[in-house]
C-alpha cells in the first residue's frame, strides 16, 4: 500500500494574536486591511459564530504562541508523491521530481452528444469564481426546473453558502456524489464539474450513452454535485485578500505571512504566498480533517497553515462538517473526489470497506479517463472516510492535470477532454452493479 503527501517547500503558519508594530512594519499591507473585493464591504460579517474580534480558529486562544510549524517533511512510509522546485510545487502522481503519471488514450462508449457543438452557458476562465458558480447554478435552476435542484448544505467560516446540486430523480434507489474544490489552489476543478453538470441537463431529454438513455439513466440514479466544498479558500487563492469578506480571517492571513517572512520559511511575495492557499480560509487542511484514522495523520504542521494542517479535531471545521452531513443521507452507490494534479486515481486505503467496489468504479473511470490508478494510507480525507465509515461507499479520488496548481486555463481542454465522460461512465456503471 503506498500514501500520497504533498511536499511543502516552508512552514506557513497563521498566527492567532494580532501582529506586533515590528512584524506589521515588515511586511506590506499588513498594518492595514486591503479593501474588501466587489460587491464586498469591510463591514461584512465574520463566518456564523465569528465577530471580527472573535479569537483565533479552533481550539485556539489569542495568547496562543505561534510555533515552529512545518520545517521540513516528516518521514513517511511509502513512496513520496510530490515534489518541490524552487516556484513549484507538485501534487500526487509526480513522484520524487519525476514527470507526471502517463496517459493513456481514454476509450468512451458509444454516445450522441459528447462530442456535439456544445452550448455550455458555464464560461472556461482562469479564476472560476463562488460567485460565478451561483450564478450558473442559479441558471441552471431556472433553465432546467424539473431537472436540477439546488440545496445549501453548509456555511463556510468566512459566511458563504455550500451548495450541493442533484440532477436527476432525488427518489432514485441509487445516488452519486461528486464533490471538488477541496483543496483552495485546485480551483479548475469546480469548473470542470460545472461543465459536466451542464452537459448532463442539456442532454437530460435527448442523451444516449452506452445503449441507454440518459432521462432513464437519471430516473434510476441521481448524481449530486458539489463543485465548491472549500469557497473561502478558493476565493483567497484567486483574489488573494480581497477574495475574504472577514477582517479577522484577513488579519489571520497577515499575520500568518508575517511570521512566516520573519523566520525564514517563505520568501515568496504576499500575492504568490495566497495563490498557493490549499487549507480553507481559518488555514486547516479540509482533506486531512475527516474521522478516517485521523490520529494517524503524518504532518509536521502542528498549527494552522496554508497546507497540512489537519486541524484540532476531526470535522472541527464547517465546510468538513458540510460534506459530512451529507454521507448517510443517500443510498449511495458511489463517491467522486476531484482534486488537481497528477492525472492519477485513488482507489483504496488501509481501512477501506469498499476495497472490491472501489476498484470497479476506479477501473470503470480509467476507461474514459486514460488515467492510471493507484493506492494510498487513506488518512483524514474525505474518500478515505466515506470507504471505512458504517456504510462504506464505493469511493475514488480523481488527481487532474499535468502542471502545478493552481493550474492555467491552459490547461483546461486537456482535463475537459479527460473527464467529460466521468459522470456518464459512473451512472451507467452504478445502474448495471
Amino acid at each position: 500500500m503506498r500514501r500520497f503527501l504533498y511536499i511543502v517547500t516552508s512552514a506557513i503558519v497563521i498566527g492567532a494574536c494580532c501582529p506586533t508594530a515590528a512584524s506589521a512594519a515588515a511586511v506590506p499591507g499588513l498594518a492595514e486591511i486591503q479593501p474588501a473585493g466587489p460587491g464586498q464591504t469591510d463591514s461584512q460579517p465574520a463566518g456564523p459564530g465569528q465577530t471580527d474580534s472573535q479569537p483565533a480558529g479552533p481550539g485556539q486562544t489569542d495568547s496562543q504562541p505561534v510555533g515552529p510549524g512545518l520545517t521540513g517533511a516528516q518521514p513517511a512510509t511509502g513512496p513520496i508523491y510530490g515534489f518541490t522546485t524552487d516556484d513549484k510545487e507538485y501534487g500526487p502522481g509526480f513522484v520524487n521530481g519525476g514527470t507526471g503519471a502517463d496517459v493513456s488514450q481514454g476509450v468512451i462508449p458509444d454516445n450522441n452528444f459528447l462530442d456535439s457543438p456544445s452550448r455550455f452557458t458555464v464560461g472556461v476562465t482562469d479564476r472560476y469564481s463562488y460567485d460565478q458558480m451561483v450564478q450558473d447554478m442559479q441558471r441552471f435552476q431556472a433553465n432546467y426546473p424539473d431537472k436540477v435542484q439546488l440545496n445549501v448544505i453548509g456555511t463556510s467560516h468566512d459566511g458563504r453558502s455550500i451548495y450541493e446540486m442533484i440532477v436527476g430523480n432525488v427518489n432514485a434507489p441509487k445516488h452519486i456524489l461528486i464533490q471538488g474544490g477541496i483543496h483552495a489552489r485546485e480551483y479548475m476543478t469546480p469548473l470542470l464539474m460545472m461543465r459536466q453538470a451542464e452537459t448532463a441537463l442539456i442532454n437530460y431529454d435527448t442523451g444516449i450513452y452506452d445503449g441507454m438513455r440518459l432521462s432513464d439513466m437519471f430516473s434510476q440514479a441521481a448524481i449530486h454535485f458539489i463543485p465548491m466544498s472549500n469557497p473561502d479558500g478558493i476565493m483567497l487563492s484567486e483574489f488573494g485578500l480581497n477574495g475574504i469578506r472577514s477582517d479577522f480571517l484577513k488579519q489571520a492571513i497577515l499575520t500568518s505571512y508575517a511570521q512566516d517572512t520573519s523566520l525564514g520559511r517563505t520568501s515568496q511575495p504576499l500575492d504568490i504566498y495566497l495563490q498557493r492557499w490549499k487549507a480553507n480560509g481559518a488555514g486547516v487542511d479540509l482533506n486531512q480533517n475527516f474521522p478516517a484514522n485521523w490520529e494517524g495523520v503524518q504532518t509536521s504542521a502542528t498549527m494552522t497553515s496554508y497546507a497540512g494542517y489537519k486541524g484540532t479535531a476531526p470535522l472541527s471545521e464547517p465546510e468538513s462538517q458540510a460534506l459530512a452531513s451529507m454521507a448517510d443521507r443517500y443510498p449511495w452507490a458511489a463517491a467522486i473526489s476531484y482534486h488537481s494534479m497528477g492525472n492519477i486515481i485513488y482507489w483504496d486505503a488501509n481501512t477501506s470497506r469498499a476495497k472490491d467496489t472501489s476498484k470497479a468504479l476506479a477501473d470503470t473511470i480509467s476507461t474514459v479517463t486514460g488515467y492510471k490508478l493507484d493506492g494510498s494510507d487513506g488518512r483524514g480525507g474525505f474518500k478515505d472516510w466515506m470507504q471505512s465509515k458504517e456504510n462504506p461507499v464505493p469511493s475514488v479520488t480523481i488527481e487532474v492535470g499535468s502542471v502545478a496548481c493552481p493550474m492555467p486555463v491552459s490547461e483546461y481542454q486537456a482535463v475537459w477532454k479527460q473527464n467529460k465522460a466521468v459522470w456518464a461512465q459512473t451512472l451507467a456503471h452504478v445502474i448495471r452493479n
